[in-house]
């Protein structure tokens, strides 16, 4: 499922970055992602991002 990227920034509210993906995914469960957020997110869990731009393009495919 392709999430709105709108969507994306709004589960990492709060995230500080640089950040890694299992910091990420434990911001989008406080944040009440959906489950498959979370998980895409877990699955990269020892990439590290440094914006959100970064976290769309790379774990939702966007931009």
């Amino acid at each position: 499922m392709a999430e709105n990227p709108i969507n994306v920034q709004e589960v990492l509210k709060g995230a500080h970055f640089p950040a890694r993906g299992k910091d990420l995914a434990r911001v989008a469960e406080d944040n009440h992602a959906s489950n498959d957020v979370v998980r895409r997110l877990q699955e990269h869990s020892k990439d590290t991002y440094k914006t959100p731009t970064d976290v769309e393009r790379e774990v939702f495919g966007k931009g």
